[in-house]
């Protein structure tokens, strides 16, 4: 008889399916780019302006600040007192002291025997963070371009008229000097007396002057002003300009020098 041997039974292998990978095709992705593009379009835009406009606020609460400052300064209230003002008299001040304080500069030097130092447009009032973000002051120079560089950085400016007056010499209109040159604290009487404006610094280099002081024609006849050589706004906020007023508060205009605003008033020259 014969034997049957039993068959071995080859293993039975459990071939589990891979798992499925999803991709992005070409199309999917070039769809996904497409999206992502047009947002940012939308959004750099906005994010864009909501910057610029949160600058513009800073700018002039740094003015309204100034224009604060300039109230205690002439009512001789400032922690840092007056400067060579106090030499006037309590009747009297000079507008270059009161720069010359809200930099920090000259009789108001407060950093020790260090040269030089660094104006930051995060903590300085005297600067607008649209235009610039730092600049350099000096020591032992007066308010110029020998004590805040560079000259083409600088943001605000002085109302010119309150620096220099105009009068007569020999039948001709000329600027006062300045050392004879003094502002009455009845100024505070004139609530539209223009303060300080935004200047354009690059502008005024290549004028030819300083950007530390400011003032348009005002419609005026054979001055020194009439020609507009000293009026070099800076309109970096959507074309308008940020005057602060001796009253306090702060206005944008795209044309300053047409505002009736008090142009007019000026420093009194010592004879």
């Amino acid at each position: 008889m014969r034997r049957v041997t039993p068959q071995r039974k080859r293993p039975q292998f459990c071939l589990r399916p891979l798992p499925h990978r999803s991709a992005f095709t070409i199309i999917e992705l070039v769809v996904v780019i497409a999206i992502i593009a047009t947002l940012m379009s939308i959004l750099l835009p906005a994010l864009h302006s909501a910057r610029e406009s949160a600058k513009k606020l800073v700018c002039s609460v740094n003015m309204r600040t100034i224009s604060r400052e300039f109230d205690f300064f002439v009512r001789g209230e400032s922690a840092e007192g007056q400067g060579d003002s106090e030499q006037l008299g309590p009747n009297y001040f000079r507008m270059n002291d009161f720069q010359e304080q809200l930099y920090g500069i000259d009789e108001f030097w407060d950093q020790g025997d260090t040269t030089f130092a660094t104006l930051r447009s995060s903590s300085e009032v005297m600067m607008c963070p649209s235009g610039t973000t730092k600049l350099e002051r000096r020591k032992g120079f007066p308010c110029g371009r020998e004590s805040i560089t560079p000259v083409a950085e600088v943001t605000l400016a002085m109302n010119m008229r309150l620096y220099r007056t105009t009068l007569n010499f020999r039948g001709k209109s000329v600027l006062s000097p300045v050392r004879v040159t003094r502002v009455s604290s009845r100024i505070l009487d004139r609530p539209f007396v223009p303060i300080v404006m935004e200047v354009d610094g690059e502008g005024a280099g290549r004028a030819g002057i300083d950007p530390f002081y400011l003032a348009p024609p005002n419609g005026e006849h054979n001055t020194p002003y009439s020609s507009g050589h000293f009026w070099t706004p800076s309109t970096r906020h959507g074309g308008k300009i940020n005057v602060a007023l001796t009253d306090g508060h702060v206005e944008s205009s795209g044309h300053p020098e047409t505002e009736r605003w008090d142009w007019k008033y000026q420093a009194e020259a010592k004879r």
